[in-house]
């Protein structure tokens, strides 16, 4: 069974223009939100008894805690969006009301997504003003429901939004391109409402670390190039912990080939980029507006995933990092990861303690094209791949499949895993994020 999760709308910050010079961001870390009134009296696409206000204060005192910003909160009796293509009214309003204002932004190829952040700002890049709006036309709740969306997970992601971040890279991420609805992998889809490593990256990139938690830290640069010399654009590149395997943070090059990962803990990371062609795809980064724009309509190269190197970090240091990419064309390509009998392109959740039959799907996943030795690991010592327990499976629909079994020891620190692939010619790719363990009581995978 293949499962579908549509797109929500790396750490991938947002800028007023393609020059990446003017950074969108709130001129103030204390922000103040209106709660529409239609919050406290929920529409019928709300499953009854939700606690609508309550996932709403969650998820904002979760960003909160991740970077030094505050929420103030008021109430308004007003009930739409304001419309775009003006400077909007001032209030940056969080509404669930079903009026037309507030079903416009879900027409057409939009109509399956669970909420929409509409952002106002000066050419500065100040905000001005974000207004969230859930979709009048999609079920909602708090409690798992099948075939709902979780309203604490979409709101965590339009939040980030309204903070001035766009898409992520790492299918692990709350910001990630695509919001699954509860069921997927027969699991309530509680997984974003905790934030990722990449996610708090990301924010506190804009607004810096709380003081009270406030740790020095560091960063590493660097420029991807083709191997024609040539700048690749929209390539994602991501930093992993060399002790623990967790993914720290993902980057995606500018038009200039450069990329810039911030605030990591001083320590030792290995680097890794890859195309925008597997589970997350360029134009899901893109917008319309800003330094990631031109995504959506350029051709982008596909290249193999290239290993870059590994860096020490230093506190209040950059470190640099270059990389050129291989000529070889790209053979092995995951673009589906799953478990329980299920594809799809969200992360697969896991407990401490337990075994997991993972499936991947894609190209070039066929049993005798994958390394004798190495051909699926995770990068820690905390997941373990038996390569006894590797598997063909049918699926159909043209994609080669996968299966193999996971172990998660009883000390797995909560953070993102990924998955890498090798090919008997020596080519790799990887699945960023693709598991998670979630300490936070959000993982509640009984299988």
């Amino acid at each position: 069974m293949i499962s579908s999760a549509v797109p929500a709308r790396a750490y991938t910050l947002q800028f007023t223009d393609s020059s990446s010079k003017a950074q969108i961001k709130w001129p103030s870390h204390t922000i103040n939100v209106a709660f529409s009134s239609s919050l406290a009296a929920p529409p019928a696409n709300f499953k009854a008894g939700s606690d609508v206000v309550g996932a709403l204060r969650r998820a904002l005192a979760n960003w909160s805690e991740a970077a030094d910003i505050e929420f103030t909160e008021s109430w308004s009796k007003e009930q739409s969006i304001s419309a775009g293509g003006g400077s909007g009214d001032g209030i940056s309003l969080i509404t669930i009301a079903g009026t037309q204002d507030n079903a416009a932004p879900f027409i057409g190829a939009s109509s399956e997504m669970s909420g929409r952040t509409r952002v106002f700002f000066t050419r500065s890049g100040s905000i001005t003003e974000a207004d969230i709006v859930l979709n009048p036309y999609q079920q909602f709740s708090t409690d798992g429901t099948t075939g709902t969306y979780d309203l604490e997970a979409t709101f965590m992601h339009e939040i980030g939004h309204l903070l001035g971040l766009e898409h992520s890279s790492a299918v692990s991420a709350t910001m990630q391109p695509r919001q699954g609805k509860n069921g997927i992998y027969s699991l309530p889809a509680f997984t974003p409402r905790s934030l990722s490593e990449d996610d708090r990256a990301g924010v506190r990139s804009i607004y810096g670390m709380r003081p009270e938690s406030a740790k020095a830290r560091g960063a590493v640069t660097g420029a991807v190039s083709y191997h024609t010399g040539v700048p690749a654009f929209g390539a994602s590149v991501w930093a992993e912990e060399v002790s623990t395997g967790k993914v720290a943070a993902t980057s995606i090059t500018l038009t200039n080939g450069t990329y810039l990962i911030e605030n990591l803990l001083p320590g030792k990371y290995r680097l890794k980029v890859e195309s925008l062609d597997g589970l997350v795809l360029a134009a899901e980064i893109a917008s319309q507006r800003g330094v990631y724009a031109g995504l959506a309509t350029s051709t982008q190269m596909a290249f193999r995933t290239a290993e870059i190197g590994q860096v020490s970090v230093r506190a209040d240091r950059t470190v640099k990092l270059d990389a050129q990419l291989s000529d070889q064309p790209l053979q092995l390509n995951p673009t589906l990861i799953g478990f329980n009998g299920q594809l799809s392109t969200l992360s697969v959740p896991l407990a401490p303690s337990r075994v997991y039959t993972i499936y991947v799907g894609g190209d070039g996943l066929s049993l005798k094209n994958l390394a004798a030795e190495g051909g699926v690991s995770v990068t820690s010592p905390y997941l373990t791949v038996n390569p006894s327990s590797l598997a063909q499976q049918q699926f159909g629909a043209g994609i080669s499949v996968i299966s193999f079994d996971v172990a998660v020891s009883e000390n797995a620190p909560a953070g993102d895993y990924s998955l890498r692939l090798q090919s008997a010619s020596g080519e790799v790719a990887y699945i960023v994020g693709g598991l998670t363990v979630d300490a936070a009581g959000n993982v509640t995978n009984p299988w």
